[in-house]
């Protein structure tokens, strides 16, 4: 075989010529014998570019998942509590001994029932409010009476 360019004799597999540096385009002196392979039923491949199933043709950029945050479960408020702190209010507005002996009972029956929920129950802040408003109102109270009675002795003894 023979280079095309400059007639130069070759090497048998050459690539390129030795002596002018031409590229040796091989020519098939015979053709290789072909094996039919068995062919199933496949459709061809056609991958479109940046497509996706919704008719995107601009790439998508990965974004991570997002963390979720849950807020968190507040029990829920003993009913006992909530008397309580109702109570205590209107022991203050209207209610003077019976709302201060209610608010106080309720309260301490509530912290009791917080105590042995071990959690599934809350209120504990109500429970205190109304046993500290119930307390505070008998306090007071006793003090009218203890100045309600100096008043009468201080006036007993001055009259006389």
């Amino acid at each position: 075989m023979n280079c095309t360019t400059c007639d130069t004799p070759l090497e048998p597999g050459a690539l390129f010529c030795a002596n002018c540096g031409a590229r040796i385009t091989p020519t098939p002196s015979a053709a290789p014998p072909t094996i039919a392979l068995p062919t199933a039923d496949v459709p061809a491949y056609h991958p479109q570019p940046y497509g996706d199933q919704y008719g995107s043709s601009t790439p998508q950029h990965y974004t991570p998942p997002q963390q979720v945050v849950y807020a968190p479960v507040t029990p829920p408020s003993s009913n006992a509590a909530t008397v309580s702190l109702v109570f205590g209010i209107l022991s203050w507005c209207g209610l003077v001994l019976i709302g201060a002996i209610v608010a106080i009972i309720a309260g301490h029956k509530a912290r009791n029932e917080i105590r042995a929920s071990g959690g599934r129950i809350g209120g504990n802040g109500l429970a205190t409010a109304g046993l500290i408003l119930g307390y505070a109102h008998i306090a007071v109270l006793l003090l009218a009476c203890v100045g309600f009675f100096l008043l009468v002795l201080i006036g007993a003894t001055v009259s006389r």
